[in-house]
């Protein structure tokens, strides 16, 4: 797993999975039916998947399947070691970040396979306006943890805007992209994020930004045709002492903002 991440609440995860190698079968309002191109017809039978619009009725499926391919998997997490090793533990404040606004909008998505499991998770969000000074949620989170995450997502937010931009804007945000490391390299999270990217053009908005934490998360936006605008170098974050914060593992050297217009 990897990420994408932001602010208000909201942007976390995007995950390389590899080489589209999902064919676009079926379109409906809220749910597109996917098979591997590149199996044998025995093998396409186990691998079949669709995707549909999050309810409140998953949270706790999606909570579960995020902590087992996301949560510890995600650079910036795995750089500070925010979850504990122990198979149940967890991050609270994480789980309430990830869960915050994201399933009940209609614009988070899940891929599910034929046997009902999901394999695949795309939380998104409207974007809310920065602010200049730091927002309440940050101050009061107990995690010293999770907290230098969430100032690591205000200060590339306030970058980001710092010259007005795209004030007036309405914009779709990419907070977490998972999937089952069973279905990776098959094509799944591009096909999570090209039925976003139709859905928000659909609810008339103009960009879509995606916070990418990962160096796979940002490969993923290229191929998509997003544009980089802002890059800020783990190396460059620092502390008072002028030590960085975090040191992900190569090739995660960098948090990188994308937008793709709609």
């Amino acid at each position: 797993m990897e990420t994408v991440l932001s602010t208000d609440m909201g942007n976390f995860g995007l995950i390389d999975i590899g080489k589209s190698q999902a064919n676009f079968a079926k379109d409906v309002p809220k749910m597109a039916k996917y098979t591997l191109a590149d199996t044998t017809n025995d093998e396409r039978i186990g691998m079949e998947y669709h995707i549909q619009t999050v309810t409140k009725d998953d949270k706790l499926r999606i909570l579960k399947f995020l902590r087992r391919f996301f949560f510890r998997d995600e650079p910036l997490n795995d750089s500070i070691e925010l979850i504990p090793e122990s198979e149940d533990s967890t991050c609270l404040e994480l789980e309430e970040y990830c869960s915050m606004s994201s399933l009940e909008n209609n614009l988070s998505l899940i891929a599910v396979s034929t046997s009902g499991a999901i394999v695949g998770v795309l939380l998104n969000g409207k974007m809310d306006p920065p602010k200049d000074e730091e927002p309440g949620y940050i101050a009061t989170c107990e995690n010293p943890k999770f907290k230098k995450i969430l100032r690591l997502l205000n200060y590339v937010d306030r970058s980001v805007n710092r010259d007005g931009k795209f004030r007036g804007l309405n914009i779709l945000e990419i907070r977490i992209i998972s999937v089952d490391s069973n279905w990776r390299g098959k094509g799944v999270a591009k096909a999570l994020m090209e039925k976003a990217l139709e859905i928000g053009k659909e609810k008339g908005f103009h960009i879509a930004r995606a916070d990418c934490s990962s160096f796979f998360s940002g490969k993923l936006c290229a191929r998509l045709g997003f544009e980089r605008i802002y890059e800020l170098n783990y190396a460059d974050y620092v502390d008072e002492d002028g030590n960085p914060i975090f040191s992900p593992a190569f090739p995660h050297t960098s948090i990188v903002t994308y937008i793709k217009k709609l």
